[in-house]
């Protein structure tokens, strides 16, 4: 199969993806560790058994169990599975007189967007990308479906991901290596062109599976998807996208380096002494139930081959005259000091992965309560908010808005921030925008103290209301829009002028 043009030879993409693969190898051992002790059962890469036991050397789940509640809590403030995160609008280069009118069209152009998320595995995928995030580096492969479901979404381990650096740090070209089972080709990419070893393995040995590379090429503005077997280099598929299908955030970078450092890496040293300190309490407190002895002999005890142990014996010279025959061993360490210690490294551990929520007085959170949490997590995230709008959130609908006008369920928009921008819905988004709504009620308070009139001279009150539900993510259909506030004042003033004459 020919490459498009501009992207080179199959050796040259393969030389491409040998670099980008050499360039992970350091941070290889760092990740590892990582996924070892935050998220043992997502760990691969190293060799990996369907099945086997993961977590045989975790002592201490605070992280374990933090990293799933990030993950989760994460989701449920960024993307909320069922709620629209972000709805498109108006541009900067639309004239404000038209804002409304285009509105309402985008309203309805939005509600097609999120029946198709909402009835794809986005959400499943998603809160699998933010588990991965949680150690620095996410990542989801949007492909497109058939039918009625031209959205689906694949999170990709980070174990099989190798990543180009673009301008300005960003991600523009994406290479994965992954093994598929030989009758799952076509099915993957359909329409590939297999070679006679392949074809013939697919119908002798169906089940054995094939080493391959498949890379997303950034080639003057368009992406180039292109499928080489890895042994044979033999190019297998190749596609042209208007947009990336690779939607790879990461939570926070260093100058230099292309992967992303995410809470757990920083935390790892905690989680670390956390999980040691865990362990040595637990093998006390074996002691302590087990209890060990000194038993009198008449040899002398050798230091080097004595154990200590639960339930052992071990040979002395002579005992107390208390209990000269046997004597337990008095046990060294205290319990207290131990669970003091690893208490505090929990509470850090815990501070690190945002688990640090306050407690509900009743049995459900009120919404305050509620608003007061995202506000918290905005406040603590800081940048990485950020980052995980324009990485995350803005790619994934960019490719959702490229696959439904392609298939003609939207009209032809063009997300770029002029003509058409993302206003961001979810919860962490309004709990930014209730800073402008607290600054109002401020200015409102301050105002009205120096009397009615004057409130009302200075201030735009008949706009008042589409301010606070814009700030507060009301729906714009339940919104009047000017022209109907102005039917509204036509009516009133209609029936007062009745009023005044019937009087």
């Amino acid at each position: 199969m020919d490459l498009p043009k501009g992207i080179g030879t199959p050796q040259d993409l393969m030389g491409r993806f040998t670099s980008a693969k050499s360039r992970k190898l350091p941070w290889e051992t760092n990740m590892r560790e990582c996924y070892e002790y935050a998220l043992p059962q997502r760990e691969t890469f190293y060799r990996h058994t369907p099945g086997q036991k993961k977590n045989v050397t975790v002592y201490d789940d605070t992280a374990v169990l933090g990293t799933q509640k990030f993950a989760s809590r994460l989701q449920s403030t960024l993307v909320p599975p069922w709620r629209n995160f972000s709805i498109l609008a108006p541009g900067s280069e639309i004239p404000k007189d038209l804002h409304e009118e285009i509105q309402e069209q985008l309203d309805d152009v939005t509600k097609i967007i999120y029946d198709h998320i909402n009835h794809s595995n986005f959400a499943t995928q998603a809160n699998e990308c933010f588990l991965d995030l949680a150690i620095g580096t996410g990542a989801i492969l949007c492909n497109e479906g058939e039918g009625d479901d031209l959205l689906d979404f694949t999170s990709v381990p980070l174990s099989e991901l190798y990543l180009e650096e673009g301008p300005r740090n960003t991600i523009e070209t994406v290479w994965r290596q992954h093994k598929v089972a030989a009758n799952n080709i076509q099915k993957t990419w359909p329409g590939a062109e297999l070679t006679s070893k392949v074809q013939k393995m697919e119908k002798d040995e169906p089940n054995e599976e094939i080493d391959f590379v498949e890379g997303v090429i950034e080639n003057d503005g368009e992406y180039e998807h292109v499928v080489m077997e890895k042994d044979s280099m033999a190019v297998i598929f190749t596609q042209t996208y208007e947009v990336s299908p690779w939607v790879v955030p990461r939570w926070m970078t260093v100058p230099g380096e292309i992967y992303g450092r995410g809470p757990v890496m920083s935390l790892l040293p905690t989680i670390k002494t956390a999980n040691k300190v865990k362990e040595f309490i637990l093998r006390n407190a074996h002691l302590a139930i087990a209890g060990a002895y000194t038993g009198t002999d008449d040899g002398i005890l050798n230091p080097y081959t004595v154990r200590i142990a639960p339930g052992i014996v071990i040979p002395v010279g002579s005992n107390d005259n208390a209990n000269p025959s046997l004597r337990p061993l008095d046990r060294s360490g205290d319990f207290n000091v131990g669970d003091f210690v690893l208490s505090d490294l929990q509470d850090s551990i815990k501070m690190g992965l945002f688990n640090n929520m306050r407690r509900a007085e009743g049995p459900v959170k009120s919404a305050t309560e509620i608003a007061l949490d995202n506000k918290e997590l905005v406040e603590d995230i800081g940048s990485s908010f950020g980052r995980l709008q324009t990485e995350f959130v803005e790619k994934v609908l960019k490719w959702v808005v490229y696959v439904l006008k392609k298939n003609g369920k939207i009209p032809e928009i063009k997300v770029d921030g002029k003509e058409i921008t993302l206003k961001h819905t979810s919860p962490l988004a309004k709990a930014q925008d209730t800073e402008d709504l607290l600054v109002f009620q401020q200015y409102v308070e301050t105002v009205s103290q120096l009397g009615p009139e004057v409130m009302m001279m200075g201030t735009k009150m008949e706009d008042v209301p589409a301010f606070i539900a814009k700030s507060l993510g009301v729906k714009q259909e339940l919104i009047r829009t000017k022209s109907e506030r102005e039917q509204v004042q036509q009516v009133a003033a209609q029936a007062m002028q009745q009023q005044a004459q019937q009087q």
